[in-house]
């Protein structure tokens, strides 16, 4: 199968399948515009401990072989064939909406959130910059996650 990235003509979008022109949803033309940008080449910096760049090169993109024949690399050879563009529209949105949740916390609850979800902090690092036990912040990390989970759940964001 062969899928170009999408195209907008007359204010619907459409994507080139197997030489084919099908209509699709803005939402998931962006996603597979975002999927095919982020599959290209891009410089990375590779950083040391104190956050110091060390190195830097271009990001490696996974291709299939050609066995030694002389093909160009195609929007086909996607790095992951199980990538699904509903999927990844829907992870999208609920990210977003996870993110509004977040924002409705007060500032050390999201402060716990960030540390542990986001910055990979553990519980005992992050209870030691608090100054509170590992307990105590397990308790508060429990507490604040059923919190989200009932907004989430009600759509209170």
């Amino acid at each position: 199968m062969y899928i170009e990235h999408p195209y907008k003509y007359d204010g619907k979008y459409y994507a080139n399948v197997d030489g084919k022109m099908i209509e699709i949803t803005k939402e998931v033309a962006y996603a597979m515009n975002n999927f095919y940008r982020s599959s290209q080449p891009r410089k990375i910096e590779i950083k040391n401990e104190k956050g110091e760049v060390v190195e830097r090169k271009l990001r490696e993109i996974p291709y299939s072989e050609t066995n030694g024949q002389d093909y160009e690399f195609s929007i086909e050879d996607f790095p992951d064939y199980s990538c699904d563009v509903e999927d990844s529209v829907i992870s999208s949105v609920e990210r977003r909406d996870i993110h509004k949740v977040i924002n409705q916390l007060d500032a050390e609850e999201r402060m716990i959130i960030y540390g542990i979800y986001f910055e990979n902090k553990t519980q005992v690092q992050l209870a030691g910059i608090m100054g509170v036990s590992r307990q105590v912040l397990a308790y508060k990390l429990n507490t604040i996650l059923n919190k989200m989970r009932r907004m989430y759940q009600e759509n209170i964001f």
